[in-house]
């Protein structure tokens, strides 16, 4: 007995439907099966064996499905076109599903290199950064120096202006006392001038 079913819905790709459909065919001892994506959602698939058996593995896909499945709607119908033997779609499968395995893991392999070249890329311009900031870290840090260093002969300058300012001021103190005692000195003389002036007169007056 051959048949044919046809599995829409929104998602019926690309989960194992067919490996799933196949292995079920297995269990129920189908003697033909060969299975192909329809569309964009849907599953198509032709098989072959006794009647008892088809109607039960028929039975099974209207109950069972793979994880993850979306399933709107299944079809049964006659069919009277050629079936592949269940084990030769089995292993034509198998390769396909293999080929497939080896391209993925090609393209991961494709891409964990573009990943590897990003990642050299990246350490690469991390390196060069890190070395620009140590180079302006050092800059800063010359400039930290000769700040410092200006700092410090402001600083050594500054004292020895202040001892320079109280030398001077030392030197201008000891001046004014100088200063103070020729004055001194020169108002007494003038003051014992002018008392000598003035008993002169009173005696000339006759002042007593």
């Amino acid at each position: 007995m051959k048949r044919r079913l046809i599995i829409e819905g929104e998602r019926v790709q690309d989960i194992g439907y067919r490996m799933f459909l196949l292995n079920l065919a297995s269990e129920h001892d189908l003697t033909g099966f060969q299975a192909r994506n329809v569309g964009r959602d849907g599953v198509e698939a032709v098989y072959e064996g006794e009647k008892d058996a088809v109607r039960a593995f028929e039975a099974d896909v209207r109950q069972l499905a793979p994880e993850g499945a979306r399933v709107e709607r299944i079809r049964f119908e006659d069919y009277d076109g050629p079936v592949k033997d269940i084990e030769r779609f089995r292993s034509y499968f198998t390769t396909l599903q293999l080929g497939k395995m080896i391209e993925v893991g090609l393209t991961m392999i494709h891409k964990q290199d573009e990943t590897l070249n990003e990642l050299k890329a990246f350490r690469k311009e991390s390196i060069q950064n890190q070395q620009l900031m140590i180079q302006k870290l050092e800059t800063i840090s010359q400039k930290q120096d000769e700040t410092l260093g200006e700092l410090r002969a402001f600083r050594n300058e500054s004292r020895r202006n202040q001892e320079i300012m109280i030398q001077r001021q030392g030197e201008t103190l000891e001046e004014l006392k100088g200063v103070r005692e020729d004055l001194k000195s020169i108002l007494d003389r003038r003051l014992t001038a002018l008392e000598r002036d003035v008993a002169l007169i009173k005696e000339r007056l006759g002042i007593r």
